[in-house]
């Protein structure tokens, strides 16, 4: 499908960031002087094709926002409380999606590095009746242990990769197996496994360009910098 498709972004940033070993979320941590996930909106609302925006945040976050969250409700971004668990988040935020967009992106709130090429070439690939999934080849070496932590034997990596976000779907196919999901009481890591569970096609479109979900406290400098790297070559 055409980059030029109309799609909605759904930005998944309801964790409670327990891993992360701070009272607020890491989706909301401070990164080169913004919120996190402000960075992670940006790509969104430059992209064209993209016609809004639903950020779905802490419940805690919606009934007394902060101010820089408050501005957003300004700015036309809708933001919406999550649920217990991420597929009740995602679920939820589809649910705002005007039912005459055909597109959907999910995409993770602590993903502040993705670019609009990535959007774009993951949104050619997503059409009727298949998502498409932006993902890398893995390239270290895998091994399989024991409850001791010993090695057990190797594995091979040559059709295994990694999945990331963007994720796209048609609208009305995702919203569907949501339906399926909640109705089976069936969570998933992420939306694509939900394809998965319900025979829908899939295909992963690699990227090669920095994409990392951030998680704890010490990803936050690596992520800085190269946020820091794109502001200097941005500038004139």
């Amino acid at each position: 499908m055409s980059s030029s498709a109309s799609v909605w972004a759904v930005i998944v940033a309801a964790g409670q960031g327990k891993r992360f070993g701070s009272e607020e979320p890491k989706q909301f941590a401070r990164l080169a002087g913004r919120p996190l996930v402000l960075w992670t909106l940006e790509p969104f609302r430059a992209h064209p094709s993209v016609d809004g925006i639903t950020l779905v945040v802490p419940a805690g976050y919606v009934e007394q926002p902060p101010a820089w969250l408050a501005r957003l409700q300004a700015e036309e971004v809708t933001v919406v409380a999550g649920g217990d668990a991420r597929t009740d988040s995602v679920r939820l935020g589809l649910a705002t999606v005007p039912a005459a967009v055909p597109l959907v992106a999910v995409h993770d709130g602590a993903r502040p590095l993705v670019s609009e090429s990535v959007i774009s070439r993951v949104l050619e690939r997503a059409g009727p009746g298949r998502g498409a999934v932006a993902g890398r080849r893995l390239t270290d070496s895998l091994k399989q242990v024991d409850g001791a932590g010993r090695v057990v034997r190797s594995l091979s990596r040559e059709d295994l990769w990694r999945a990331e976000t963007p994720q796209i779907f048609p609208r009305e196919l995702i919203v569907d197996l949501h339906r399926r999901a909640q109705a089976d009481g069936f969570t998933a890591s992420d939306t694509a496994a939900l394809c998965e569970r319900y025979a829908v096609e899939v295909v992963l479109v690699e990227i090669r360009e920095p994409n990392p979900k951030v998680t704890h406290p010490d990803d936050l400098p690596l992520v800085e910098a190269w946020i820091r790297q794109r502001l200097q070559l941005s500038e004139p």
